[in-house]
């Protein structure tokens, strides 16, 4: 699985360079940390593992002019469900995923005078690579759980701020809300999924 993040990482990069030849660069690089809406619905029985710990890694710089960033990034995160639910009849998994994507930023302070606030706006999509563990327990027939892989692709939209503090360091803080695209059961889960992150950009 590692290998095919890689890959596609590593194509979008690609496909950045080919259609915007000459016209952006590589500027910034940021580590980030946060919390993420993970997949399990809004039941008491899951509320402990509806939000999660996510890191972030992103690449990024100007494309086209000062108004227009783009960004490349790989991300993780991991419920945390260690042990069987205590519900009968049913299966526990336990979801874990790497995910990678790119946004595009609109920076409004770099268009409007006026306006000096840090504030983008962005969006985006991501590829995310989600592996379920079985955890323990059995179907209604007495059948025990799988692991399986499963990947999912949604539209992301959010806003970011980033304040230098320190020359070449800044403060950048993000959310971002998830938007799916396919009609399948994991597709569906995607509505209503958010992040937000807070980390340290080295601008260079």
């Amino acid at each position: 699985m590692t290998d095919r993040i890689i890959a596609v990482l590593v194509s979008v990069l690609l496909g950045l360079g080919s259609t915007a030849f000459g016209q952006f660069n590589v500027n910034a690089a940021s580590a980030n940390v946060g919390t993420i809406r993970t997949m399990w619905p809004d039941q008491s029985l899951f509320e402990n593992y509806q939000y999660t710990l996510y890191y972030e890694v992103q690449i990024g710089g100007q494309f086209f002019a000062p108004s227009l960033k783009w960004v490349a990034y790989w991300g993780h995160w991991d419920d945390g469900i260690a042990k069987e639910l205590p519900v009968a009849d049913m299966v526990t998994h336990s979801y874990s995923s790497h995910a990678v994507g790119v946004r595009f930023n609109v920076l409004p302070a770099e268009l409007l005078a006026h306006l000096p606030l840090p504030i983008g706006v962005f969006a985006g999509g991501s590829h995310e690579f989600l592996s379920s563990r079985y955890v323990g327990g059995h179907d209604y027939y007495g059948r025990p759980g799988n692991d399986y892989t499963e990947e999912v692709t949604t539209l992301e939209i959010g806003l970011n701020v980033e304040v230098e503090i320190l020359s070449p360091l800044a403060i950048r803080g993000e959310i971002r809300q998830l938007l799916p695209l396919g009609d399948r059961e994991v597709d569906q889960l995607q509505k209503g999924r958010r992040a937000y992150t807070i980390g340290v950009a080295a601008i260079f």
